[in-house]
């Protein structure tokens, strides 16, 4: 009905897809969130069918739908209208209700039992409009996503607009479907926002380990082992080979996790340790050296202490010679004073040759009140933007010339953010180092050259 000429191939997780929303209908999943690869029927399922199938049997049902732009939500409702007027469709269940003749529009229409199926987009207004079930289908287009602007508009819209057009608030659906394209996208925010909450069906184009689907309703199972492809019939090895060469893009949208495996720009295995054992090989990491030639602060500051503001990151850094060792990393919601004294806590009694602070949000007001009590506090006036700081910075990695603690608390949460960016959900330790970085970079040998001139 929707695509004829086209040949359907057929796959096991649309069995698995279909199951869910079945449950969803029932009510048994009230909010269900599926991450899936592009041009695998996500929206022919979930957004066209799937409605149309509900109508079968509760045709006064109603439903919002929404995607990131009017043509594509509007394509979707009139692929919905195509589907119930077909033939095929009235022979089976034309008898059960008949479309309304008061409101029959490309963005709308109802039937003779009050159902209704509303097609909208992100960021429209939608005050008098409602539904039993919410879908919200591909909420960022792929170019949107690469802007904070776009996803916080994106995540707000669905927080303070949509949720609140549920008919029935304790009995209403939610159904978001999409692809992954960053870790602070709208799955990403639900995920973090209200964890337990949704019922998440992640399916990778490619098993990056063995895998076991359980089917909630048949309670079939699907085995796949690593390696194994969705469809391989349509994801040929030549076909999956070209989509890696993507990097970001097949990790995300495919894969769906918004950074390779490997990392990304910084990859893991440029991180070297200090203070352990390699699991791998044995053998024991980087020993501190017995005195560096300088130690340094870089922190970046926050604009304000509240759970949605962005982190203060700041490290501690030592420098010998041409390696950088992370001492410690502080990441948490700081305020301006607790920024303070955190910074004043790293400086204990170190002799610490520069404090490093970057002189937007909070930082002026931190770098006024330091420099009172704490000297070689320098104001950092960040110079292009965090991508091209943080592309410069890299290749230190690459060189092996950074060093991070094996076996501290901060470690992990640092290497994620690192390998992550730019798609991280936050990045305020990518700044941090960058920062440190490029301040480093940009005095050489003149650094230590100062700093043994002021031990002299």
């Amino acid at each position: 009905m929707l695509n004829p000429g086209r040949k359907l191939t057929w796959s096991w997780h649309y069995d698995l897809l279909c199951e869910y929303l079945e449950l969803v209908k029932a009510r048994k999943v009230r909010r269900l969130i599926i991450n899936v690869p592009p041009r695998t029927a996500k929206s022919t399922i979930a957004t066209i069918c799937f409605p149309c199938w509900t109508w079968t049997c509760d045709p006064g049902h109603g439903f919002l739908c929404a995607s990131y732009s009017k043509d594509l939500s509007t394509e979707h409702s009139i692929a919905r209208r195509l589907l119930l007027g077909s033939e095929w469709y009235q022979e089976r269940w034309g008898r059960r209700f008949r479309i309304g003749e008061g409101q029959d529009l490309k963005t709308q229409f109802d039937n003779d039992h009050r159902g209704q199926m509303i097609a909208t987009s992100v960021g429209a207004t939608t005050t008098g409009k409602g539904g039993d079930t919410l879908i919200v289908d591909d909420p960022l287009s792929a170019d949107q996503a690469l802007s904070d602007a776009e996803r916080k508009t994106a995540n707000d819209w669905f927080d303070g607009t949509l949720r609140s057009r549920l008919n029935d608030p304790a009995t209403g659906a939610i159904v978001v479907i999409m692809q992954r394209l960053h870790e602070r996208d709208l799955t990403g925010f639900l995920l973090e926002t209200e964890a337990g909450q949704w019922t998440h069906l992640k399916i990778p184009l490619e098993a990056e380990e063995p895998e076991s689907w359980p089917f909630p309703a048949s309670e079939r199972i699907e085995a796949r082992s690593l390696g194994d492809v969705l469809q391989p019939e349509r994801f040929t090895p030549e076909v999956v080979a070209n989509l890696k060469s993507r990097g970001l893009i097949y990790a995300g949208q495919y894969q769906q996790r918004p950074a390779p495996l490997e990392g990304n720009i910084i990859k893991r295995q440029h991180v070297r340790y200090y203070g352990g054992v390699d699991p791998h090989t044995g053998k024991p990491d980087e020993r501190l050296p017995e005195q560096f030639d300088l130690e340094i602060i870089s922190a970046d500051c926050a604009f304000k202490d509240s759970p949605n503001s962005d982190f203060v990151a700041i490290g501690r850094i030592g420098v010998k010679g041409g390696k950088r060792y992370l001492l410690n990393v502080t990441n948490a919601h700081l305020g301006m004073s607790a920024t303070e004294e955190q910074i004043k806590r790293e400086r204990g009694q170190r002799r610490i040759s520069a404090t490093l602070v970057e002189d937007t949000a909070n930082g002026p007001a931190v770098i006024e009140r330091l420099k009172r009590t704490v000297p070689g506090v320098i104001a950092i006036d960040p110079e292009g933007g965090k991508l091209a700081r943080f592309m410069a910075a890299a290749p230190e990695w690459e060189a092996g010339d950074w060093y991070v603690d094996r076996n501290a608390a901060w470690t992990e949460p640092l290497i994620q953010q690192l390998t992550t960016f730019p798609n991280a959900a936050h990045d305020d330790m990518c700044d941090m180092m960058s920062q440190a970085s490029i301040w480093l970079q940009s005095r050489g040998g003149a650094v230590v050259s100062f700093w043994k001139s002021q031990a002299l």
